[in-house]
């Protein structure tokens, strides 16, 4: 396994669920307030499994296979204020420092499938002033494992992907980073294909050069 990013990269790209924060119960609170609503049963493990990884329009159909249980979980969303549930949220130990040192080395972007959440959720925990770029499921046409975002991101910083390094969790990020021809790093999951595997923000920093 490859311990040190030794290519002259210029960005540094993120996913957010799963690296930036631990969000599975966020998302278990979430998706269970839209099964209660209907009438069904919390949400399994592996129903969770593909919240995670999965834009909410995608994780509805999923859950919601019926026209009529879609319709009143469609309804149902309307009166839920994902804020509410940003308290379950929590943020990976060091990643705003992380973030900081970054930044003064590297653009700093973010492709994710969240969609209308992610600037509140960032803003809360104050780490929106760390991103230049924000690319959400709302911004693409065709989102994960398409490699749209990233594409969007490498044009609007002007690089090429040789020059990216993208970090996730899930096998969408993985294929979304082969796709695009971007080095992948994969946060807490041996079990992708990767180039570089961290554990931590303190152990990103060590890949990266600017920790250790």
């Amino acid at each position: 396994m490859k311990t040190k990013a030794t290519h002259c990269f210029k960005a540094v790209v993120f996913d957010c669920d799963g690296v930036l924060f631990d969000s599975r119960e966020a998302n278990r609170a979430y998706y269970n307030a839209l099964l209660k609503a209907v009438g069904l049963p919390p949400l399994t493990e592996d129903q969770l499994n593909f919240a995670h990884c999965h834009t909410v329009f995608e994780v509805i159909d999923f859950l919601f296979p019926e026209p009529d249980q879609k319709r009143q979980a469609l309804e149902a969303r309307k009166n839920l204020d994902y804020c509410d549930f940003l308290k379950y949220m929590r943020p990976e130990p060091y990643v705003k420092e992380t973030l900081a040192n970054l930044k003064r080395r590297f653009k700093i972007g973010m492709a994710t499938s969240r969609t209308n959440t992610i600037h509140k959720l960032l803003k809360l925990y104050d780490l929106h002033h760390f991103f230049e770029v924000i690319i959400s499921a709302l911004d693409v046409k065709r989102v994960k494992p398409n490699p749209e975002a990233l594409y969007k991101i490498m044009d609007i910083f002007k690089i090429d992907c040789q020059e990216v390094v993208y970090v996730g969790d899930a096998e969408v990020d993985a294929e979304m980073a082969r796709q695009a021809g971007v080095v992948f790093v994969a946060y807490k999951q041996p079990h992708l294909p990767a180039d570089f595997y961290v554990n931590s923000f303190l152990e990103l920093s060590k890949l990266l050069g600017i920790g250790g």
